[in-house]
């Protein structure tokens, strides 16, 4: 069941976090400190309280199994951007004991409908290069690269 997460989740939800930071710090160890995660308990009461960042849980046998955080933007630019909505998938995370069961698709497409429902014109996100799974994740759900970020460690 997919659903809007509450306090009572954040348990839940944290056991998630630390699995996509090993992702991370894996990938990326100069950037992402092993075993720390996105957001302590009163960043995800904050974030969980406000409408503008919904938190979507999927629920499986009493545990949350997945999430998906978004973060939903309104776009008023005079002078050279169109004026729109975005919903912006922050971070979508599916246990790693439940991948490859449909789980992370579910999440995605109830995004997008929530999204459609809202008004949104698109969805965005990001993806940390080196993440092939997510990359190919994506990619294999009709998204296409918006603009590319770049660096140069110095």
């Amino acid at each position: 069941m997919i659903r809007l997460a509450g306090i009572r989740d954040i348990k839940g939800i944290n056991r998630l976090l630390l699995q996509v930071q090993k992702v991370h710090s894996d990938i990326r160890p100069d950037l992402f400190k092993d075993g720390g995660k996105k957001y302590n308990d009163y960043e995800l009461e904050e974030i969980i309280k406000n409408s503008e960042t919904p938190i979507f849980v999927y629920e499986f046998d009493n545990m949350i199994v997945g999430y998906v955080f978004c973060i939903i933007t309104n776009h008023h630019n005079e002078t050279s951007f169109c004026n729109h909505k975005t919903i912006y998938v922050d971070d979508l995370c599916v246990d790693e004991k439940t991948r490859h069961e449909g789980i992370g698709t579910a999440l995605y497409e109830y995004v997008l409908e929530y999204a459609k429902s809202i008004g949104c014109y698109n969805l965005t996100l990001n993806v940390w290069e080196g993440n092939d799974s997510a990359m190919d994740f994506y990619k294999g759900r009709d998204m296409k690269i918006q603009k590319v970020c770049m660096e140069k460690i110095l």
